[in-house]
């Protein structure tokens, strides 16, 4: 007992320490879009369902391929009855029954069915027998017939495109996710360099008290602007922890796995985004708009057939029916029997029918047409307003971006501008020409122009992400390939 104790002991101890040396994975952007794409949830659920359509679509096809079945059935009976005599008369039936079916449903409506039928009693009376049922007017042609396989393929290819938009918006997260780090990160970086710089003041200060240049109350003033700087760096690292987290969740992996982000050049990242002309924005989105192309797909499909259909149901109904059947089909005797029933020409059954029904004053049909038509009307407005919204949201983010470029040049013009203002005042400081209080004002507003600088990089980054979503060119962009 005390050696598996010691045992134990050891396997845990050593565990625990590979936990402790173990060395964290480093994810770059690519690294992340690509994990992303494999473990991401919403990637996994959306090809499930893609799945689903293709089942769905081959059970359409399958609609149109010729189905197969067997009957069987065994009878055993027995009949008592009285007789003139007096007595009881017993009859006995024993027949075994199987009957092979083929049928094909056509394109056009047709159903064919073929059947043998195979009934041994007492003797062994085969049949076979062909029926052909063709609608003349209503239900007859393709587009009536096929209406649910059409709408099959239709939602085959919507779910594709329903699998590049999740790609899309996938890769788009995490770049966000990712630019949250990286944010999060420069802010610390910029606080703790504020820090530092206080500090200095700290030390330069105390030097300036010594040697009687300076009154004490100022150390007060500047000692209060360190711990200011500690307190918001403490909120830093805990936003970095968050936003780490937060891109973990996004790529589908636990948020407390350890991965290290490698750092991302900002300019070289804005440049492999290429920003299209207006005029090519505004196809681009509407081109590749997923809801917009499903709402086009429907009313290009479901909807023009729901009005080819109640117009199909308001039509007479005309159906003709053809029949061949040779066998013994029940009967009994020499003829009736065996296998030469099927060819001695006795056992013949040909019948031809036609059935017509006449609707007379069918308001529900007439009510289900009017319908159609308006739903119809209603999907064309539907589309026109959704074009306009959709080219509106493609000028707007459009214009966001060159909005943002300017706002990104504008600040980085004026944080380098602050660095020099702050340097040349840290030298009046360092001569005793200004005080702690004026110097750290001016810390501050340079401190305030870095981040604004970075808010606006981040800015920018995320608007040319927005429109690269919106135009449909994320997955070139990041030359990602979607299987059919």
């Amino acid at each position: 007992m005390l050696r598996l104790l010691l045992f134990c002991i050891v396997l845990s101890w050593a565990a625990l320490s590979q936990a402790l040396t173990e060395v964290p994975r480093t994810l770059s952007l690519n690294d992340a879009i690509l994990l992303a794409l494999r473990e991401s949830p919403g990637v996994q659920l959306q090809q499930l369902a893609a799945i689903q359509k293709k089942y769905a679509l081959e059970l359409a096809q399958w609609h149109f391929k010729p189905h197969y079945e067997i009957d069987a059935s065994k009878l055993t009976s027995q009949t008592y009855s009285s007789t003139q005599a007096g007595g009881v008369s017993q009859i006995t039936q024993n027949s075994t029954g199987i009957t092979p079916k083929a049928t094909l449903n056509t394109p056009f409506g047709t159903n064919i069915t073929l059947a043998a039928s195979n009934d041994i009693g007492k003797n062994y009376r085969p049949g076979v027998s062909l029926t052909v049922v063709q609608p003349l007017v209503r239900g007859f042609g393709r587009p009536i017939v096929e209406a649910a396989l059409q709408s099959a393929m239709e939602s085959v290819k919507i779910s594709h495109m329903q699998s590049e938009e999740t790609l899309r918006n996938t890769v788009t997260n995490v770049i966000d996710a990712y630019l949250g780090v990286v944010s999060a990160e420069k802010t610390l970086e910029i606080d703790k360099g504020d820090l530092q710089r206080s500090q200095k003041s700290v030390d330069q200060t105390k030097l300036f008290i010594k040697a009687g240049r300076k009154a004490g109350v100022e150390l007060v003033t500047v000692e209060a602007a360190v711990a200011n700087i500690q307190a918001k760096i403490e909120t830093d690292q805990n936003s970095l922890a968050q936003a780490h987290a937060k891109l973990l969740q996004t790529i589908g992996l636990d948020p407390s796995a350890n991965v290290v982000f490698t750092d991302i050049s900002v300019p070289k990242l804005i440049q492999k985004y290429h920003i299209p002309s207006l005029e090519d924005t505004k196809k681009l989105v509407v081109t590749n708009d997923v809801s917009y192309r499903t709402a086009q797909i429907t009313y290009e499909g479901t909807v023009k057939r729901g009005v080819a259909s109640a117009e199909n149901d308001m039509l007479w109904k005309l159906d003709l029916t053809a029949t061949a059947a040779t066998g013994s089909n029940g009967g009994s005797g020499s003829q009736n029997s065996g296998l030469n029933s099927l060819v001695n020409g006795v056992n013949r059954n040909d019948s031809v029918t036609l059935n017509l029904t006449i609707p007379i004053d069918d308001q529900s049909a007439k009510i289900a047409l009017e319908d159609a038509k308006i739903a119809l009307h209603e999907a064309a407005i539907g589309l026109r307003q959704d074009k306009w919204k959709y080219e509106s949201t493609a000028i707007d983010s459009w214009n966001n971006v060159f909005s943002a470029e300017r706002s990104l040049k504008l600040s980085g013009h004026a944080e380098e501008l602050q660095q020099k203002v702050y340097n040349v005042n840290e030298q009046k400081y360092n001569y005793g020409l200004i005080d702690s209080i004026e110097l750290q004002n001016i810390r501050q507003t340079y401190m305030a122009t870095q981040q604004q600088y970075l808010s606006q990089q981040i800015s920018y980054l995320r608007a040319l992400v927005a429109l690269d979503q919106l135009t449909g060119r994320t997955l070139q962009t990041w030359n990602i390939q979607v299987g059919s």
